[in-house]
């Protein structure tokens, strides 16, 4: 299963993109972007479950983060929802502010576990 691709069909949907300035999901890094935006990458991937020798299942974290000029609560929320609807579950989250863009940025990292 390609991650890269899953998380963004997952994230892709109206209910998140109508809550972002350009209508996009961004994969690793946003080039010219309107705040706020999501960018989103795989952190790691593990083998989770093995038989005759084989990967059955792969976990991965995955990284999303929101960069915002102000609050960003109802679409951290709408993230959240949207991936733990779709089997995702969370592992942490952590608040910044970006000094250099003055950017609020928020850091939310999930694992899922999908076939190989």
């Amino acid at each position: 299963m390609n991650i890269k691709q899953h998380l963004l069909n997952t994230l892709k949907t109206d209910s998140v993109l109508n809550l972002t300035g350009d209508k996009k999901v961004h994969f690793i890094h946003a080039n010219n972007p309107i705040a706020p935006y999501i960018e989103y990458m795989v952190i790691s991937e593990t083998g989770a479950e093995y038989s005759e020798g084989k990967e059955n299942y792969t976990k991965y974290t995955v990284q999303v983060d929101i960069f915002s000029l102000g609050n960003y609560s109802e679409l951290e929320n709408e993230i959240k929802s949207v991936l733990i609807n779709a089997g995702y579950c969370r592992d942490q989250a952590i608040d910044l502010y970006e000094n250099k863009t003055g950017l609020y940025h928020k850091v939310m990292r999930f694992n899922i576990s999908l076939p190989y």
